[in-house]
């Protein structure tokens, strides 16, 4: 009986020890995203401070903190925590990402990567409740500035099935105006190769990037709504095809 206690309790004491430094871990994707610096900055405090009420300011550990930022092509990496609108930046970035590392904590590491192709963050720690707190309100907190459309993949389907339209509705609507002798019809070919160079020569990699974080939004209605305008002028170009067949059809 006292052997089977003893066993017992090491057992026990074994499990609790392993579990002690267990890491549980929580990586989420995130949709299309768009915000500016000063919003970016509220979830940065956020996040700060609950893994600080959870882990404690005890100094004995040492707290390892880096922001990157990709402006102009060139990746800029900050070796300390820095809030996204006091970093020095042009009016907008399309990539940001963040690592918070704390040892063995309740909460010991939160990694936020921002960028055109995907968007995740990644919480770890010991404990599996906080852990997964962190990571809701994380969340919550993102989800809020998400946009319907953007993204690599975003563009390369839309862009490749738009193109494929714009060009066999260009060799279709020539050559109908032509073998037919339609001239009042041209207005069909017209927007097609209107639609076609809109899609070539339209930087929609800054127009509908997967992230953007912008210095401050633009006080101009005009800039701050560019994106959505030349998506609007692509949409009308698509919609003047099949309108001008109607109107030529109308007036014979």
């Amino acid at each position: 009986m006292r052997l089977t206690a003893v066993l017992t309790v090491c057992v026990l004491l074994a499990a609790t020890s392993l579990l002690k430094g267990a890491q549980f871990s929580e990586t989420r994707d995130l949709p299309t995203l768009k915000m500016a610096a000063s919003e970016l900055d509220a979830i940065l405090i956020k996040i700060h401070s609950f893994a600080d009420t959870v882990n404690g300011t005890s100094e004995q550990r040492s707290i390892r903190e880096t922001v990157k930022l990709a402006v102009g092509g060139h990746q800029i990496e900050i070796p300390h925590f820095s809030l996204a609108s006091s970093v020095a930046f042009p009016g907008e970035i399309f990539g940001f990402s963040c690592e918070y590392y704390r040892g063995d904590e309740p909460i010991s590491s939160v990694t936020i990567d921002l960028g055109d192709s995907s968007r995740r963050f990644s919480v770890s720690g010991e404990s599996a409740h906080k852990v997964r707190a962190l990571s809701d309100l994380l969340e919550k907190n993102l989800y809020s500035y998400a946009t319907p459309i953007g993204g690599v993949k975003f563009r390369h389907v839309a862009g490749l099935c738009l193109s494929i339209f714009f060009l066999a509705s260009l060799m279709i609507s020539t050559a109908y105006c032509l073998i037919n002798r339609r001239y009042r019809a041209l207005g069909m070919p017209i927007c097609s190769a209107l639609g076609f160079l809109l899609l070539l020569l339209l930087p929609w990699n800054r127009f509908l990037p997967g992230f953007v974080l912008y210095k401050r939004y633009s006080p101009f209605f005009l800039l701050r709504h560019l994106p959505e305008i030349s998506l609007l002028a692509l949409l009308a170009a698509f919609a003047r095809i099949p309108l001008s067949y109607f109107l030529s059809r109308n007036e014979r």
